[in-house]
């Protein structure tokens, strides 16, 4: 069985995910704030964090990986390689306007689109989703009861899409890459989003003003 958990860190309610197997082999996607209630649950848990997975690097999804790694340096960073440049510069990923104070950091695993993961029991696909970020990236899971679940980070949203201003950002590119890449999964597709409750991948086809099916 895989233990998903869910936590709304930051200003910005940016949601962080703790995902884990009944080995307890785990990881956290988008510590956003520096949270001591996250850190004592997986402590409490008794995770073995093998990874932090970040759906893109803005500074309310990154904002905790400093204090996440003080707390289990084994932990490794993972990005998609397109979104190298924005994790090394505080002026792009919005670090100093968000968290107060400037970040920059590099991923120790840069993952491309379609590459797998398979940490424990989990198995994870990288999508590559642009549109919010050159580097945007969505984490399918495999649920071994049956069916899947998305993290689909700051692209889609339940009836919502991320922004498209911020640098890097581009509408036409978020739009593609939802219809192209998102919408293709399977209706029942648990969809975990960045902000906001989750959804399935076919109440967005069906319902979502800004992508229809």
């Amino acid at each position: 069985m895989i233990h998903i958990r869910s936590c709304e860190m930051g200003m910005a309610a940016a949601n962080c995910y703790i995902v884990h197997d009944d080995g307890h082999k785990g990881f956290i996607v988008d510590p956003g704030d520096r949270s001591e209630k996250l850190i004592s649950i997986i402590r409490d848990e008794e995770i073995d964090l093998e990874y932090i997975i970040l759906t893109h690097g803005h500074g309310d999804h990154i904002g905790g990986v400093e204090s996440i790694l003080e707390a289990f340096p084994a932990a490794k960073i993972v990005a998609h390689t397109d979104e190298k440049e924005l994790l090394n510069d505080p002026s792009l990923n919005l670090s100093r306007e968000v968290c107060g104070k400037a970040i920059s950091f590099d991923a120790g695993l840069y993952v491309r689109d379609g590459e797998r993961l398979k940490i424990g029991e989990i198995d994870l696909e990288f999508i590559h989703t642009p549109g919010h970020t050159k580097g945007g990236m969505c984490i399918l899971m495999d649920i071994p009861e049956g069916g899947k679940a998305l993290f689909s980070g700051d692209t889609l949203f339940m009836q919502s899409i991320g922004r498209t201003d911020f640098p890097g950002g581009d509408y036409s590119t978020l739009i593609k890459s939802i219809r192209t890449k998102l919408y293709s999964l399977p209706d029942d597709t648990l969809v975990l989003p960045g902000h906001m409750g989750a959804t399935e991948i076919g109440n967005e086809k069906r319902y979502n003003p800004f992508v229809k099916a």
